[in-house]
């Protein structure tokens, strides 16, 4: 099991951001594959955001293009110190940040941004993306994060450069929003007969 604290952006709106705990299970460690629970931090009561499935490199590279469109890169936030494991010594952290930085994550919340406010998850869910570049997410929300988790992304981020993680070459489909597409999901009614049989 592993905890993790990291930041999700909606997809197509950059400006919608939080800060989501990540309760992940690993599913199998060689190929990578894990789940995780997206909670929001300091809600109560705690708010279940969705959900994030976590597969390393190799697997994303043989999945087609277009659901590698579904898919964000971990590298940047792993090496920014952006992605972290409150409560964690470093030295089991930097291993198990050496497999994360070349992972990619699917991840849907099913509890709307702009429905943060209410007490029920209503509304068609959203496809997130992480961060991938210093300045896309703003200092005060970095610095209110490291507060509450008791952590310090700067110290972070320096101490994993010098155990040697490193940034990692993006596959191809990834962070699609760079390419200007917005991922969106949809309710489409059908109409048909649904019949049980026995």
């Amino acid at each position: 099991m592993l905890f993790l604290n990291g930041f999700h952006f909606i997809s197509g709106s950059p400006d919608h951001y939080l800060s989501a705990n990540h309760h992940c299970v690993i599913v199998t460690a060689d190929p990578v594959f894990l789940q995780c629970l997206i909670y929001v931090p300091g809600t109560n009561p705690v708010r279940l955001a969705g959900i994030e499935y976590i597969i390393g490199g190799d697997a994303f590279e043989k999945l087609d293009y277009e659901e590698r469109q579904l898919w964000h890169s971990h590298s940047y936030e792993v090496t920014s110190g952006l992605l972290v494991e409150p409560g964690t010594p470093p030295t089991i952290d930097n291993e198990a940040m050496k497999i994360l930085v070349g992972t990619y994550g699917k991840t849907t919340h099913t509890w709307r941004y702009d429905q943060k406010n209410n007490t029920l998850p209503v509304g068609i869910p959203e496809f997130v993306g992480g961060f991938t570049n210093i300045g896309q997410l703003p200092t005060a929300a970095i610095d209110e994060r490291d507060e509450y988790f008791s952590v310090n992304s700067t110290e972070i981020h320096k101490q994993r450069a010098e155990v040697g993680i490193h940034p990692q070459k993006i596959i191809d489909g990834a962070d699609i929003w760079k390419k200007g597409i917005i991922l969106t999901l949809g309710l489409v009614n059908k109409t048909g007969s649904t019949t049980f049989q026995g």
